[in-house]
């Protein structure tokens, strides 16, 4: 009699798995692909998104640079005369440099002592004054219109001077290029070289000679990369050598003015959080004669 094999046990068989459900069961390999390519696609997309981002930030500082933030009357003075061929000659014991023209009174000259400036070591000249020194500056404590519309990366030099946080930024400097300034009735003389490294661009001088200030201006001539000055007064010529301001050529020969400090750039966001109260120098009041001495 052949045996019958009895029917499966109904509690030790798993239930039949729907049709349904194992249609809609994506194969393991299927959702591993489908995470490969969303991180692809994040991937892609992220770094898409980093660069628009950092070119709408360069988009956004480029505007902030180029609004209009009204430093007063800083701009140069240009003249469109024309040096004279004999712009650096001898006349007996002195050396005459053109300094520029002027209506009224023709051409003028820088009168020295003779072999006192190397005509090598000079630039070829531009005229005095046409970059026009602040010999009154104008300024804003503790805020104002311009304090709100510098641009927070713009570059200023900031230093204490008499006692009060003066701040200079570098677009007024690179305009002006000197400034004869003055703090608690202490005169103070700041001074830019546009042609060297901006950490080191700005000097700052204690204009006093034999107990009297001097005013500079810009001679239109440069020394060795060094802005040659002149002082109001006598129409000196000056030159930054060693520590100081030294009169190379005039009635100040020999002198030379203290430097007090050299300051390094900082930008505007930096020096406002850390000095919110400062002095700032907006520019120039030109309604006034230049100083004699």
């Amino acid at each position: 009699m052949s045996q019958v094999d009895p029917p499966p046990d109904a509690a030790s068989s798993p239930p039949p798995v729907p049709a349904s459900r194992a249609r809609s069961a994506p194969p393991t390999v299927l959702v591993l692909l489908a995470i490969a390519v969303l991180v692809a696609f994040v991937a892609v997309q992220g770094r898409s998104l980093w660069d628009e981002w950092g070119r709408l930030k360069r988009d956004l500082t480029r505007v902030r640079q180029s609004a209009v933030v009204g430093y007063h009357n800083i701009n140069p003075n240009p003249s469109y005369a024309q040096k004279p061929a004999d712009w650096f000659h001898d006349e007996g014991e002195y050396t005459l440099l053109w300094s520029g023209w002027k209506h009224g009174h023709g051409h003028r000259w820088f009168r020295v002592g003779r072999g006192d400036v190397d005509r090598g070591r000079i630039s070829a000249p531009f005229g005095r004054d046409v970059i026009q020194a602040i010999d009154y500056p104008m300024v804003e404590t503790d805020g104002g219109d311009i304090w709100g519309r510098i641009p927070p990366e713009a570059p200023v030099i900031g230093q204490e001077l008499g006692g009060v946080l003066s701040v200079y930024p570098l677009q007024v400097l690179d305009k002006v290029e000197v400034v004869n300034d003055e703090v608690e009735g202490r005169p103070f003389l700041v001074v830019y070289n546009p042609l060297i490294v901006r950490e080191r661009s700005v000097m700052v001088y204690e204009p006093m000679v034999e107990g009297h200030r001097v005013t500079m201006g810009l001679s239109g001539y440069f020394l060795d990369s060094q802005p040659m000055l002149y002082d109001r007064g006598t129409e000196s010529l000056w030159v930054h050598e060693g520590e100081g301001l030294r009169a190379i050529a005039g009635t100040h020969k020999g002198r030379e003015l203290r430097r007090i400090g050299q300051p390094s750039p900082i930008s505007w966001s930096d020096w406002r959080s850390r000095h919110p109260r400062s002095r700032l120098v907006v520019g120039a009041d030109r309604t006034r004669d230049r100083p004699a001495l």
